[in-house]
Formats: structure tokens, sequence, C-alpha cells
């Protein structure tokens, strides 16, 4: 069962770790053509058509794509100050129950957005104002996946705390230099 879920968590890091490279992607699109149309604008007076659109519409891959891959890297904020007191067993139960809670609200959050964007796919919902007009469904089904991604995410977190041992981020060697760290800074 163990050897499962692992070759299971390694598959679906590899989408997440995909999906954070589109992020990236997006991330250095958007920065090409702000500076491309700063330069057109300042040279020509003709900056690129509809680059403040275009720009919006990639934000939303820079923001809900890389969700999963942070959580999967345990990269995102943790409050740690009572949970580290408890005994490792209580530990890796609440970390559980804190990702359950993870996939409840984001499976909440995926649907919602999931039938906004297909709301918007069937009335052909369209950037109105720019210079050139394109759809505006496909920005809005992006948060949905990737909000999907970050609720499959927060599950397999939940399955892998409950099944595997030393999955659970329970490392208070971290957590103490972290502490350390903080109590020599919190000055500055």
């Amino acid at each position: 069962m163990q050897r499962t879920f692992k070759g299971v968590y390694w598959f679906y890091g590899v989408l997440v770790f995909i999906a954070a490279l589109i992020a990236g992607t997006a991330t250095f699109l958007i920065m090409c053509l702000i500076a491309l149309s700063a330069f057109l604008r300042t040279l020509f007076n003709a900056p690129i058509p509809a680059s403040v659109e275009i720009s919006q519409a990639l934000l939303v891959l820079c923001i809900t794509f890389p969700f999963a891959y942070t959580l999967m890297k345990k990269e995102h904020v943790r409050t740690v100050v009572l949970a580290r007191r408890f005994p490792e067993r209580l530990q890796r139960f609440i970390h559980a129950l804190w990702m359950m809670s993870g996939v409840i609200i984001f499976a909440a959050a995926t649907y919602g957005t999931w039938r906004y964007g297909i709301r918007s796919y069937n009335m052909n919902e369209m950037v109105w104002g720019a210079a050139i007009q394109f759809p505006l469904w496909p920005s809005k089904i992006a948060v949905s996946i990737g909000l999907g991604m970050l609720t499959v995410q927060f599950a397999l977190e939940a399955i892998g705390t409950l099944l595997v041992p030393g999955f659970a981020p329970v490392d208070n060697d971290m957590l103490d230099q972290e502490a350390e760290f903080n109590a020599v800074h919190r000055n500055d």
C-alpha cells in the first residue's frame, strides 16, 4: 500500500512540477510583454495592443498553478508553536486533520470556480475594452484547475501522513533552528 502511494505521489509530483514550470514561464512571458510594450511605447509611441489584458490573463497561471507544488515541497507557511510540543503521533494526526480541512475548503472553491468558468465559456465571455478581444473563460477555468490540483495535493498529504511513517513534517530540529533564527533577528 505504501509503495503504491509513493508511486502515485511521485507521479502527481511530476504533474504539479510541470504546473509550476508553466507558472514560471507565464511569469517570464509577462515580464517580456511588459518590457517590450514599454520599449515600443517609448520609441514608437505604439505599445503592444492589449498587453495589460494579456498580462492579467497570464497572471492567473502565475498565482494558482504553483500552489500544489508549494504544498508538496512543504514550503508553505506553517504555525507550529503549540503543535511541536505534542508527541509525534498527535502531531501527525493534527497535520492530517489540517490537510483534510484543506481538501474540503479547496474542493468547494474548485467546484465554485469551475461552475463560474463553464458559465463564462457557455456565454463566450470576452475581454472588452482591449484593442484585441479574446475569450476570458480560459483564465477562469485555469483558476479552477490550479485549485483542483491543490485539492488533490491536500488529499495526498493527508493520506501520506496517515499511511507512511515519517511523511508528516515533524522536524523539531528544523523548528528549533527557526526559533533560534527568529530570536536573533527579532529586533532587526
